[in-house]
């Protein structure tokens, strides 16, 4: 029987996945937001307020290149940025840029983030690689000279002298950041002072030689150090959060950390004039960063659990091996960029098998 006059059905096509929850993606992102918070208190006191001034100009950035690309979409802006997903971004990005670094670099990157990493491949859900980490690179890589000029040496109490003032001469007036840095620096009450721009920076020249076991085991204690220890803290407080919210599962970070450490450990104890110990690749770098809130990007890693694991150990690998063999100090960003392009095979080798596929025999007949 044919019913005349019946309106045509018309459905829209979506990306997966398809499975409804209450944990929206907007409420997904930002409790992600919320975990950062820690992370930011610490590093603006210890780098000063530089790093809140970065976080804004790649928050605004961000979500203009999102706006854009909504337009050039025939979207509504306010529908991409309302999903904060250009926010966590921006603020993962802000976290791992220099605090004097110009604005125009900042805004190079976020932009290099939205519309060349995630937009270009159709936008969020569909994108390969992490944003963020892709905006890191863009800028290590094109302008190494002036990122890690712009580094700040962390000290107790830096925000009292990079103030919002002094941080925006730098960032926003082309203002010489040396004589800023030196007054941050004059903060720590002992001798021993970060000589390049991060601790992974500064024994590149000894890694080179092989003589990494001639450097002094690090003292957390010391000024110069306790940043690293406190943001540790930072972002495992962090990291709870969200796996309290199941956000994220506890086993990629468990699995990652396990590897970087036990990896670390063993390749310090077989060959120190290479690797530093298990502890010092934990706390230095990007390592406690990347084992929360970029490792476990939904997005850019495996789609099974089984997947997931191996994701976080295979990238946990790839941070020594770069970190001890390869030519930059700091390699949790490579390292995760190398693993999401190897995500879609970490499917394809943990597929789950295929109801009523390959039991045994029996049971039920």
């Amino acid at each position: 029987m044919t019913i005349n006059n019946s309106p045509d059905i018309k459905f829209d096509l979506e990306p997966a996945p398809h499975i409804h929850s209450r944990m929206t993606t907007s409420k997904m992102m930002g409790i992600v937001l919320g975990a950062l918070i820690p992370a930011y208190c610490v590093m603006i006191y210890f780098f000063g307020y530089g790093v809140l001034i970065q976080f804004l100009i790649c928050a605004i950035s961000c979500c203009v290149a999102e706006s854009i690309a909504a337009l050039l979409r025939k979207r509504k802006p306010v529908f991409y940025i309302t999903d904060l997903s250009a926010l966590v971004t921006a603020a993962i990005l802000g976290l791992t840029l220099p605090a004097f670094l110009p604005w125009y670099l900042s805004v190079s990157a976020s932009f290099f983030a939205i519309l060349l990493v995630k937009h270009t491949f159709g936008g969020l859900g569909m994108n390969i690689f992490n944003p963020a980490m892709a905006g890191f690179i863009f800028l290590v890589i094109s302008a190494p000279g002036i990122f890690f000029s712009t580094w700040v040496s962390p000290a107790p109490g830096a925000y009292s002298i990079a103030t919002i003032e002094q941080s925006s001469d730098v960032i926003f007036s082309d203002k010489d950041p040396i004589m800023l840095r030196n007054k941050i620096k004059e903060l720590n009450t002992n001798a021993d002072i970060l000589t390049g721009a991060t601790y992974l920076e500064s024994i590149k020249t000894a890694r080179k030689a092989g003589a990494v076991g001639n450097v002094e085991t690090i003292d957390f204690s010391l000024d110069s150090y306790k940043a690293y220890g406190y943001l540790a803290i930072a972002y495992l407080l962090g990291g709870i959060i969200l796996i309290g919210f199941k956000v994220i599962p506890f086993q990629m970070p468990l699995s990652f950390l396990a590897t970087i450490f036990i990896g670390g450990s063993i390749w310090h104890a077989l060959d120190p004039g290479m690797s530093i110990n298990g502890i010092e690749h934990i706390l230095f770098g990007g390592t406690m960063l990347g084992a929360f809130f970029i490792i476990t990007d939904p997005v850019t890693n495996s789609g099974t659990f089984k997947g997931r694991i191996c994701f976080a150990i295979f990238t946990g690998l790839l941070v020594l091996l770069i970190r001890v063999q390869g030519s930059y100090s700091d390699s949790v960003a490579f390292a995760v960029m190398l693993a999401n392009a190897a995500a879609p095979l970490l499917d394809v080798l943990t597929r789950r098998r295929p109801f009523g596929i390959g039991y045994r025999k029996g049971g039920l007949d």
